[in-house]
């Protein structure tokens, strides 16, 4: 029985363009997995950064599962263990290698399971754009990390956002997401410095330089950046990714005095180690082990992400 050690990380599907009410409706996950079985594979099919990714409808224990891949372009080679020969990969007919992530989709809060076969299957950002591409849902969504301790439901109702610290690896093999604003710099950062920890921190004056009106601004600005930045972090999930996302912000209590409070997004994102255990001897399709590993890491974190989704 071959075994490998992989992470879930739970992500909510929501509204891409309407942060301040990115929250929706309950999706019936199951119907759009079973019209996505019934479309030809030309229309499962997406490509972005000359990559393309496809989708795929599976079964496992009476429920509809996604299999999203990254076609492969890179040529592999096998091993002969009784001789000691490497040879070259030589598939037959029109067929060729694909790096697969398993997403299951819970039955409550739009949240998705999302577990990565391999450091090159496709991550969060790389499943929302394919999700958009083959319209799985009527409307354009994002995958936003499900984030414990209400910590999206803080940051949104800040009265100001003080300061935000983000530091991380580059990924050679992943590139950022396009996009403006902080995706702009962490894009800028990677491809100018491959080989480091890069650090960014931004902060808003509590006092001098600037009016109120211009600090307001600024607050608001830094709120919207960092939803925006953190609804991207699958991309650089990872041993080899975001390190710390932290932001310092004011909160209005219930007596109506302010307090300060720090948000970590890296800490409180909902995730867990897992171990996928695959048998060649018992016929099963290798996806079912990760559903088996998702739905697993789902129960024991229920009431957490339960939680994190009625904020």
């Amino acid at each position: 029985m071959a075994t490998r050690v992989g992470t879930v990380a739970f992500f909510e599907v929501v509204r891409a363009k309407d942060a301040q009410n990115a929250r929706m409706e309950s999706v019936d996950w199951q119907s759009a997995l079973a019209e996505l079985q019934e479309k030809p594979f030309e229309d499962r099919m997406s490509t972005c950064n000359q990559d393309t990714f496809i989708g795929q409808a599976v079964p496992s224990d009476g429920r509809l599962h996604l299999l999203s891949g990254r076609i492969g372009t890179r040529e592999l080679q096998t091993v002969d263990l009784d001789h000691g020969y490497i040879e070259d990969l030589r598939l037959e007919g029109n067929k060729g290698t694909i790096d697969t992530t398993t997403a299951c989709f819970l039955d409550y809060g739009n949240i998705v399971g999302v577990l990565q076969g391999k450091p090159g299957s496709p991550r969060a950002s790389a499943l929302q754009r394919w999700m958009n591409s083959c319209g799985m849902v009527d409307e354009e969504i994002a995958l936003w990390p499900v984030i414990g301790h209400n910590v999206w439901d803080k940051l949104e109702r800040a009265s100001a956002v003080h300061s935000f610290e983000f530091s991380y690896r580059p990924s050679p093999a992943i590139p950022p997401p396009e996009g403006v604003g902080l995706a702009s710099f962490v894009r800028l950062g990677s491809s100018r410095y491959p080989d480091h920890r890069i650090t960014l921190k931004l902060e808003t004056p509590r006092k001098g330089g600037v009016g109120p009106v211009a600090r307001l601004r600024g607050h608001r600005q830094l709120q919207g950046e960092i939803q925006s930045l953190m609804a991207d972090l699958g991309y650089l999930e990872g041993p080899t990714g975001i390190e710390r996302a932290r932001a310092q912000v004011t909160l209005q209590e219930e007596d109506g005095n302010l307090s300060d409070e720090p948000l970590d997004f890296i800490k409180h994102h909902i995730t867990a180690k897992c171990r996928v255990q695959v048998s060649p001897m018992d016929g099963r399709p290798r996806y079912e082990a990760a559903v088996d590993a998702i739905m697993q890491v789902a129960a024991d974190r229920e009431r957490d992400l339960r939680a994190a989704v009625s904020a």
